[in-house]
């Protein structure tokens, strides 16, 4: 078969990459020309060459690159502010990559059969069906739409990219592992722009910064962190992640991302509820909280106070109970109720991706754009996978993988929360590692679960995959998996012509 050594053929794919780049890198220094799109593309080459020859290795590349890799916008639309970043061309090139290799190598089918596949399919088909129906009527941008529509498409083949190629207990852990260090090379560098002053963000994002990318990233990350915490076995692990954790909670802080703030109360409620070592968890966080009135920065103090103390005689705000909201949450709910005034002219499949004005939330984002088929598709993904996870918590027998379960449903219900006042599942810095961490989850219920009642008969494949695990196998179907082929401010429909 091709490919019988692949590490070798991996590195040997590196070293002319490597190679490549020094060549770029000699030519630019030389010739003194604007060499950058030649590196780029040789990076991008040797990206989608180790996808080819290595899926595993590229999974590497990719945890490294959700927080680490360059986020420059290099396009965008007039009417609205579509931009494709490096990262984004990153993801672009290793499903590429992943697809030659199904479809070259054929060592393993398109999909393995979980219960979150009919929903991904069917929300999938709504975003194309709605952005293809509104792009021939003229409405929107049919191209930008449609590209739109791809860039979410690729964040569920991270999914399964994951759940295709994970398949032992040491590769959950490695790649565990890594997310963590990514999030603790994060924390780090936030640490470092909130002490020389700048604006806290994700690495690379420069003045393109948003609060909400870092804050939510750190919701999500400090969940897991935060189940791993109270389940792992190992007391190294345990101190490294409360270092990590406190570190995380000062850098949320200092994210100014008041929906990121929200989003910790359903995130903290759901880990206490989950959580086997309850009374850790509760002192952890009644010191934590005992000690924010004598160390909350002034900064953040004003920006908290902010939401309800901001008087504005020019622009319009809500009111709330007596309080005046300020005019960005006020703008945001403004424009929700024009989107509901909007929507009964497409209620069933909305204007398609990008046919609305912005919407800074996720479910009116999602409802006016794909109408009340395409909200019901996503709500129903979510709900298959925060089944997934409890599936996953209830079979693992304990220890670190079972915290990372419970981290991750911990941080669904803050991604849910954050959701609220962002677009979560539209963010790539956030999508990226949740479905990572979603497959990760369903990779370890696949590979741990021995009861057939926990999981129906009908959701799993007619035969197991057989590289993993025997304990991954149902009692009713020993075997190899199969795997299928398959009135406020001015806001409406953008318009392209």
């Amino acid at each position: 078969m091709l490919l019988e050594n692949v590490n070798q053929n991996a590195l040997v794919i590196m070293l002319i990459v490597l190679a490549s780049a020094g060549a770029a890198l000699l030519a630019y220094l030389i010739i003194g020309r604007d060499m950058a799109p030649v590196l780029w593309g040789v990076i991008l080459i040797g990206v989608f060459l180790l996808c080819f020859f290595s899926v595993k290795m590229s999974l590497v590349i990719l945890i490294l690159s959700m927080l680490l890799s360059p986020e420059v916008a290099v396009g965008s639309t007039v009417r609205r502010e579509i931009t494709i970043r490096m990262e984004d061309l990153l993801l672009f090139v290793m499903t590429l990559g992943w697809l030659f290799r199904i479809a070259i190598i054929k060592d393993i089918g398109l999909m393995l059969k979980t219960p979150i596949n009919r929903p991904i399919i069917a929300y999938s088909a709504i975003m194309m069906l709605s952005t293809i129906y509104n792009g021939l009527l003229g409405g929107i941008s049919l191209l930008a739409g449609f590209f739109f529509a791809l860039k979410i498409i690729e964040y569920f083949f991270v999914f399964y990219i994951v759940v295709n190629y994970v398949d032992t207990k040491e590769e959950i852990n490695r790649l565990l592992t890594m997310m963590l260090v990514v999030g603790f090379i994060i924390c780090l560098y936030g640490l470092y722009q909130v002490a020389t002053g700048g604006i806290v963000a994700a690495p690379f994002e420069g003045g393109n910064a948003e609060y909400n990318t870092l804050g939510g990233y750190l919701v999500l990350i400090g969940s897991v962190a935060g189940g791993i915490f109270l389940h792992t076995d190992s007391r190294k692990e345990r101190f490294a992640l409360a270092v990590m954790i406190v570190l995380l909670a000062i850098l949320l802080m200092f994210s100014r991302s008041r929906g990121s703030w929200v989003a910790c109360i359903p995130a903290l409620l759901a880990l206490f509820l989950s959580a086997k070592r309850r009374r850790y968890y509760f002192i952890f966080v009644i010191i934590f909280i005992g000690m924010i009135p004598f160390f909350l920065p002034e900064t953040v103090r004003d920006r908290a106070l902010y939401t309800v103390s901001q008087h504005s005689y020019n622009e319009p705000q809500v009111s709330f109970f007596g309080l005046r909201l300020d005019t960005s949450t006020s703008a945001r709910l403004f424009s929700y109720k024009v989107a509901l005034e909007y929507l009964y002219k497409h209620p069933v499949i909305g204007y398609g991706m990008t046919g609305f004005a912005f919407l800074d939330g996720q479910f009116f984002r999602t409802l006016v754009e794909t109408g009340i088929i395409g909200l019901a598709a996503f709500i129903w993904m979510l709900s298959r996978v925060h089944t997934m996870i409890r599936q996953s918590i209830a079979n693992l027998p304990g220890g670190r993988l079972q915290g990372m379960a419970i981290g991750l449903l911990a941080g669904f219900w803050g991604m849910m929360g954050h959701a609220l006042s962002a677009n979560t599942f539209i963010i790539v810095r956030i999508s990226e590692p949740f479905w990572c961490l979603v497959g990760l989850t369903v990779v370890c219920l696949y590979a741990h679960n021995e009861d057939a009642a926990a999981v129906p008969e009908s959701e799993w494949s007619s035969v197991q995959k057989k590289r993993l695990m025997p304990a991954a196998v149902p009692r009713h179907a020993k075997g190899a998996v199969s795997h299928v082929s398959l009135s406020g401010p001015a806001i409406g429909p953008s318009r392209t012509g």
